[in-house]
């Protein structure tokens, strides 16, 4: 039952879990990293940028923690996939922010349960902060944002990031399936 704001945020954080593993669970092969045009980015690194973001916001902006706790150098996923993003983009976050055209092209290829996989460590990672930590807490400022931001402002944002992130990864999948209508 969803009794407080903290409850609403892991409800929108565990929706957003479950349509992304449905959402990969039926993507047809060849369409993880399409894309429409030389400038838009495929739907594996725009997954990679959902779990990224919501990383750099936990970690840095919220706990105000260095690059070295995010989840995807403390888990290793920097390290199983051979890619360390910090210092790229935007702030130096590595989140796909910001990135040059060669610098997306530099994010290695990773399978769709690479992608759930980091997306579920980190996810793990928000939830427990969000179920952890009082309301009146999470409306203290931030430790980013020059303290503009509250930290339910920035895990806020970071989650509705993820779900606009789901529309666009619905329809680069509906523009793959227009232009292969076989599979």
């Amino acid at each position: 039952m969803i009794t407080t704001a903290n409850d609403v945020l892991i409800d929108l954080l565990e929706d957003t879990r479950r349509r992304m593993k449905r959402f990969m669970e039926g993507l047809p092969e060849g369409s993880l990293y399409w894309s429409p045009d030389g400038e838009a980015n495929s739907i594996a690194v725009t997954a990679w940028h959902m779990g990224r973001l919501m990383d750099v916001f936990l970690v840095r902006m919220i706990q105000g923690q260095l690059a070295e706790s995010e989840t995807w150098l403390q888990s290793g996923w920097a390290e199983k996939t051979g890619y360390d993003p910090r210092g790229i983009g935007r702030d130096g976050w590595g989140s796909v922010n910001d990135y040059t055209l060669e610098e997306v092209a530099a994010i290695p290829p990773m399978s769709a349960d690479t992608l759930l996989g980091y997306l579920d460590d980190i996810y793990d990672c928000a939830h427990a902060y969000i179920e952890n930590t009082p309301i009146d807490e999470l409306h203290t400022p931030a430790a980013g944002f020059e303290g503009r931001l509250t930290q339910y402002n920035v895990i806020q944002m970071a989650i509705v990031d993820n779900i606009r992130h789901m529309g666009e990864i619905y329809a680069l999948k509906a523009m793959w399936l227009r232009q292969h209508p076989q599979a």
